[in-house]
């Protein structure tokens, strides 16, 4: 079993700030309407005795910016979903490689690295005598398609709809390319792996040209294991010793 030596903060803490929003959201809700709804009433009694349009039309507009608090209030309801979702897909991918892996291998979840002037979030490293995985997990059910050269994919959903999404894959490859640039470790570029892996039990995959970029959790801990045969690059001990110093760089 594989060492975890940090755990996923960063969709949790958004999560938790979007639910205090939403909460308090839906406390104000009832006050928006009910303020909205009463200079309506009172704009069209005006408008009705004095014969003007302006206060009606003033009462509308306050009913609109209500709808448009309204619609607000959906898209944080949504965007919560997304998270949670997200946050699921990344503790079942690290449960995974926890438990499949040889001990030799450490997991750090929820990396955050800055070069100059760029910034990039990695959801999971592995480190491992083999070499370094770099691995970004999506919780995307349905169809996806398109090639892993393409910038965009397609995702079909169950009900039908399509969606455009940026490929996880090019995604991906920028993180590993930004890792490499602030790795001070001596481990060759061609050790160091990118995987985008779906972690959502209805996802399928209809993406050409990389049989191992795009992955399904067991196909990724299949590749990551197969590697185990390679000549190694670091012993356990300089495995451990780079996992914590990547860790404490995190701090």
């Amino acid at each position: 079993m594989a060492q975890i030596l940090r755990t996923e903060t960063s969709l949790e803490q958004r999560q938790r700030a979007i639910g205090r929003e939403l909460s308090l959201r839906k406390i104000t809700r009832v006050v928006v309407w009910s303020i909205a709804l009463a200079l309506f009433v009172a704009g069209l009694s005006y408008s009705v005795r004095h014969a003007t349009y302006g206060a009606v039309i003033a009462g509308a507009f306050a009913l609109v910016c209500a709808a448009g608090y309204e619609v607000r209030l959906r898209e944080i309801a949504t965007e919560s979903r997304h998270l949670e979702g997200g946050r699921r897909g990344e503790r079942k991918m690290a449960e995974r490689l926890a438990e499949q892996l040889a001990d030799d291998h450490i997991i750090l979840n929820d990396l955050d690295f800055r070069i100059a002037h760029e910034r990039c979030q990695i959801d999971h490293l592995v480190v491992a005598p083999s070499g370094l995985y770099v691995i970004e997990s999506k919780y995307w059910a349905g169809t996806l398609t398109g090639d892993v050269r393409d910038t965009q994919w397609t995702q079909i959903r169950s009900d039908g709809k399509t969606r455009i999404v940026k490929s996880p894959v090019l995604q991906v490859e920028r993180q590993r390319r930004m890792f490499i640039a602030g790795l001070t470790a001596k481990v060759p570029d061609d050790r160091i792996y990118a995987l985008a892996v779906f972690t959502h039990p209805a996802s399928r995959l209809r993406i050409t040209g990389g049989d191992h970029q795009a992955l399904f959790i067991r196909d990724a801990i299949r590749f990551i294991n197969d590697r185990c045969f390679d000549p190694p690059v670091l012993t356990p001990n300089e495995a451990l010793a780079l996992a914590r110093h990547i860790n404490d760089r995190q701090s």
